[in-house]
């Protein structure tokens, strides 16, 4: 056999094995996450910090991947009337408590 076919196979033997570990993986992860009531992550900071709003973007993603039915609340600690995390917790559904 050439050595490139060998290589082809190989290839496709390591990529057909990693499906087969992410779809067992899903099979896991899907079920692990079923409960009765749904959780709740609390989350404060200041607003007006840009680590805010990458905060609320890294929540919502993790709602929605592995916990679609989690609520998240978002608790300001800033005095500011007007801050991006405020537009961020609208925009992603998140619960925002001044």
């Amino acid at each position: 056999m050439p050595y490139l076919f060998e290589c082809v196979i190989g290839t496709l033997a390591a990529v057909g094995f990693i499906c087969i570990l992410k779809g067992i993986y899903d099979i896991i992860m899907t079920g692990y996450a079923r409960t009765d009531a749904p959780a709740t992550l609390y989350l404060s900071g200041d607003g007006t910090s840009p680590d805010s709003e990458r905060l609320l973007l890294a929540a919502e993603q993790a709602r929605r991947l592995y916990l679609p039915r989690m609520e998240i609340v978002f608790l300001e600690l800033g005095d500011a009337a007007e801050n991006p995390a405020a537009a961020a917790a609208a925009r992603y559904g998140i619960t925002y408590i001044k």
